[in-house]
């Protein structure tokens, strides 16, 4: 097994733990929830059941839904660690513009709009709309992909687009084939 950089108790402190392999007592000094909120995740076709832990209106945890029919509780690693990523301290909240000899610095959203939205004209004049591409994620939700399809085809007016799920989701469920005979979810 590998080592990990840090102690496991360094991760629970900073991150706090997956409640699955809690103890039942919980631990101690963890955010307990004002609510549980049933919903789904995301990341895939399959959208699998979840409960998100919630306190003050900000996702603390998450509780496996063990009745939700499809997956009886169980997630793959990303339905498990998203909820990490919004309140993670390295997340970006505010744009940045790079400064020559300072780094980047905060600025606006009105001046960060007004920089790209120059860049990307003077781009396309002088290389053409397809000059640009873009590449979609498996961690947006349906909703999000069609987006940034309609982004794609109709602010930037490019035919480049990608998504990669054709190099991560569609190996998997090859994958998934041989092995189980099934293409589905990972998470069973």
């Amino acid at each position: 097994m590998a080592k990990l950089p840090v102690s496991e108790e360094h991760i629970i402190a900073q991150f706090g733990p997956h409640k699955n392999y809690s103890p039942k007592e919980g631990y101690e000094g963890r955010d307990e929830p004002d609510q549980l909120v049933k919903t789904h995740c995301c990341f895939c076709g399959m959208q699998c059941g979840i409960q998100l832990s919630v306190k003050e209106n900000k996702v603390v945890g998450f509780e496996p839904w063990m009745e939700f029919p499809f997956n009886e509780g169980r997630l793959c690693p990303k339905g498990v660690q998203r909820y990490l990523q919004n309140n993670h301290p390295d997340r970006l909240l505010s744009p940045l513009k790079r400064v020559e000899g300072q780094g980047f610095v905060p600025t606006s959203w009105d001046e960060a709009m007004s920089i790209t939205v120059k860049e990307i004209q003077r781009i396309q004049k002088e290389y053409s709309n397809d000059a640009f591409s873009v590449l979609s994620g498996v961690s947006l939700t349906n909703e999000k992909s069609y987006l940034m399809g309609k982004f794609a085809r109709v602010a930037l007016k490019t035919k480049n687009l990608d998504y990669n799920g054709r190099l991560c989701m569609v190996s998997a469920g090859a994958g998934n084939k041989k092995a189980f005979g099934l293409d589905r979810g990972s998470n069973n």
